[in-house]
């Protein structure tokens, strides 16, 4: 059957009716969800059917059959209310069974017994207990059902005679009614049955797939945790190797000079300032995806950081013979962003410029702005990107085919970052590249229009803050520490000098 078939509702009651009789505590179980809207079900169109079926018991002069259709119809209008009222499931499953076997044995009783058109509804009572019932419920009723149908044929092998209440003239429709009655009980009972097969394959449907998205996402997950262990013990590796092949040197010089000291230490300090920033990256996607990097933002001029940062980058571009350029738009307004935010954002971009770009290239960072944002652009005279290569700048872990021009690493997590802080600043990012020509990544900001500035400072600067205050408190503590046993050791010396010989 196709899944369209297969999610049809073949009740003639909709969907939100029958949901509104439903105790709020049926809602978070799926079986309890489906056996309630079968009871409320076969509650309405039950009921409806015995109130019918009354009224022709009434004209065939049967009021012993009316009373009792209309008693049991009345039954089984009460049940959508007690399921509203009271979510209680086993309850309204007893009042089913014992209305349907009283019901029906009290027609059989009055109607001819076995012989009668009324006894093979006895035998649809299992069928009916375990549709709508719990297992152990429906072993009752098909127990107390099949004793009454036993009851009903030993009474009659035994020559007792039953009652027949209704006019001898109206026999042949008496008992075309009831096989007309049967008949319509048991085409209820299939619509039920069907819709509860229904509802069950839709949620055995439903279960799956959010039993395939999970393996996705988990594969997705797996995927990122084998590339970030795979990346992450590469690119540790090599500068690690570095500090140990230089300590060993240093280790094996026998009267090393204060210029051969210093330039072994160089290089470790530069290996581990390497490390340093892998780790720093590898913990700031850790603080981005737990939620625990916050930007706070206020006015911030980008002028006076990119003036820092190229600043900081003179030595970069100085090493491999690259000009920096800054082409700034005059009059160029403030932005609303986290200061930090925003210089980790640029430094990261014009780190990938001067990385992927040649000896004697150029980086130009271009500041501009429109109506509602202000932008900033890098442009290097790399290699630029393919196309295939666009589509996954942005992601994390990602090694892309163009490699660094003097040896510099790369750990597929800039990007990344970059654009996370970008988006939680309310701001874009974009890139626009041409394979052999070199490549132009940038950001926009959210123009500074007079929004509300707090007081607090930004996250990362809070966090550093705090972590330095607990630093700066630990070494308080271990100083007091020393100069209290100091004290002491310098007293119990004093006293012992003290001492007469």
């Amino acid at each position: 059957m196709s899944t369209d078939l297969a999610s049809r509702d073949f009740t003639p009651i909709s969907r939100p009716f029958l949901d509104g009789f439903l105790h709020p505590r049926l809602s978070g179980q799926d079986d309890s969800l489906r056996r309630g809207r079968l009871h409320v079900r076969f509650g309405v169109l039950g009921g409806a059917m015995a109130i019918v079926y009354s009224a022709f018991f009434f004209l065939l002069s049967h009021p012993i059959g009316g009373g009792i259709t209309v008693g049991c119809g009345l039954a089984f209008l009460l049940v959508p209310w007690l399921v509203r009222k009271t979510g209680n499931l086993t309850l309204t499953g007893h009042l089913y069974g014992a209305v349907l076997v009283l019901g029906i044995a009290g027609m059989c009783a009055a109607s001819g017994g076995p012989q009668g058109p009324f006894s093979p509804w006895l035998a649809a009572v299992p069928v009916f207990a375990l549709l709508l019932m719990d297992k152990r419920e429906a072993i009752l009723w098909t127990s107390i059902s099949l004793a009454a149908v036993w009851a009903f044929a030993f009474t009659d092998l035994s020559g007792a005679g039953f009652l027949e209440v209704y006019p001898p003239q109206a026999a042949a429709s008496f008992r075309s009614a009831g096989q007309a009655g049967f008949a319509t009980f048991l085409v209820l009972l299939a619509l039920l049955f069907e819709q509860a097969r229904i509802e069950a394959f839709n949620q055995l449907r439903l279960a799956n797939e959010h039993l395939a998205e999970a393996n996705d996402e988990l594969s997705r997950l797996n995927l990122q945790k084998n590339e970030f262990l795979n990346i992450a013990a590469h690119d540790l590796k090599n500068p690690l190797t570095i500090i140990c092949g230089y300590a060993d040197l240093l280790r094996e010089l026998e009267s090393p000079t204060l210029v051969e000291i210093r330039n072994k230490a160089s290089e470790i300090l530069r290996s581990g300032n390497h490390m340093l920033d892998i780790i720093q990256n590898i913990l700031e996607v850790r603080r981005i995806e737990d939620g625990r990097r916050q930007v706070s933002q206020r006015r911030c001029s980008l002028d006076s950081i990119v003036s820092d940062l190229v600043e900081d980058y003179s030595g970069a571009v100085a090493a491999k013979q690259i000009t920096l350029n800054v082409a700034s738009a005059p009059d160029l307004p403030e932005a609303w962003a986290d200061p930090t935010g925003t210089r980790q954002i640029l430094d990261n971009l014009i780190s990938n410029a001067v990385k992927y770009s040649p000896k004697g290239g150029n980086v130009v960072i271009g500041l501009s702005h429109t109506d509602e944002h202000v932008v900033i652009d890098i442009a290097d005279s790399g290699p630029g990107l393919s196309d295939s290569d666009q589509l996954k700048l942005w992601q994390k872990f990602q090694r892309l085919t163009p490699r660094p021009t003097a040896g510099e690493t790369s750990n597929g997590l800039g990007l990344w970052i970059v654009r996370q802080l970008t988006e939680s600043m309310n701001g874009t990012v974009f890139c626009h590249s041409i394979l052999g020509r070199g490549s132009i990544f940038g950001v926009r900001l959210p123009i500074w229009n007079g929004q509300y500035e707090d007081d607090t400072p930004d996250s990362a600067e809070s966090e550093g803050a705090m972590q330095f205050e607990e630093i700066i408190a630990n070494l308080e503590a271990r100083a007091t520490k020393h100069r209290d046993a100091a004290s002491a050791k310098e007293k119990e010396e004093e006293e012992t000098v003290a001492l007469p010989n």
